[in-house]
């Protein structure tokens, strides 16, 4: 199907959904990765959350060339609120979460539509990513559980799901009451909403995607570290006494507190031993 096709003979199956502040030395990471995919039966919604740069000019010229592109303008609303704004214009059965500032194999949708059409019991998909760590200079793949009971688990020590590697049910989105419009954690407390539905979770077991935390996101520069940690902790609390989880994970709750300072080669095997997180270095 040609992207003119799939704009103008039916309602599209994926909307892929992207917000962007101030993004234009970005502009080549998220965008063609999501012009490129394989399977093409998408709207992409990019949402400009207030930029003062020339990200808008850069949106409008991209909504020209290409009849997929929905660009929407609504002003400054903060990050959880501008999702839920792009998920509301959406007219996928299908959204694909997409950062501005990352970016996503050609087959990315291909895969993880084909899972979410096999399995209707599953709400959201992940998959395994590189991940490009500026602050503490690392570059590794991250490999999340696969199994559902597994990703639940997970929940209680890290976020098993890159949000930006996400692809979900719009009525698993409309159940949960849409993206919790906070400050800090977004992501997670969206997943432990859409499990308290039942809604079950799997992972693609193949890279699809690139994940970069740079020193100089709005997100790294509105919040401190330690603070983030001691709020991760909160959630994971709630997600161990709202999910059926063994009073002992508590301590991952109780193990945030104090990881925020520990030295950074501290951290990494922490994170790969006690954390259990699955990664191998590039």
């Amino acid at each position: 199907m040609t992207a003119q096709a799939a704009v103008a003979g039916k309602i599209p199956r994926v909307s892929v959904i992207t917000t962007v502040y101030n993004g234009e030395a970005y502009a080549d990471r998220a965008i063609p990765g999501i012009l490129a995919q394989s399977f093409d039966d998408l709207e992409f919604i990019l949402v400009d959350d207030g930029s003062t740069d020339s990200t808008p000019e850069i949106l409008r010229d991209l909504a020209r060339r290409d009849p997929r592109v929905r660009i929407f303008a609504p002003g400054r609303l903060g990050f959880a609120a501008a999702v839920n704004y792009g998920i509301k214009q959406a007219r996928g059965e299908y959204i694909a979460r997409q950062d501005f500032d990352d970016c996503s194999y050609p087959d990315r949708l291909r895969l993880q539509v084909a899972f979410l059409d096999a399995h209707p019991e599953v709400g959201v998909v992940g998959s395994y990513y590189v991940l490009v760590d500026e602050h503490r200079n690392e570059r590794y793949v991250r490999m999340p559980p696969t199994e559902h009971s597994d990703m639940i688990s997970a929940m209680a020590k890290s976020i098993p799901i890159a949000h930006t590697m996400a692809t979900f049910r719009r009525r698993a989105w409309e159940e949960a009451g849409g993206y919790p419009e906070v400050n800090n954690i977004v992501d997670l407390r969206f997943w432990h909403e859409v499990a308290k539905r039942k809604w079950r979770f799997a992972t693609i077991p193949e890279v699809l995607g690139e994940h970069f935390v740079h020193q100089t996101s709005f997100f790294h520069q509105s919040f401190r570290y330690a603070q983030r940690q001691r709020e991760l902790a909160g959630v994971q609390a709630a997600i161990v006494r709202d999910l059926g989880l063994p009073p002992w994970m508590y301590a991952y709750s109780l193990g945030r507190l104090v990881y925020p300072y520990c030295p950074p080669v501290l951290k990494r095997v922490v994170r790969r031993t006690l954390g259990g997180s699955r990664e191998r270095d590039l």
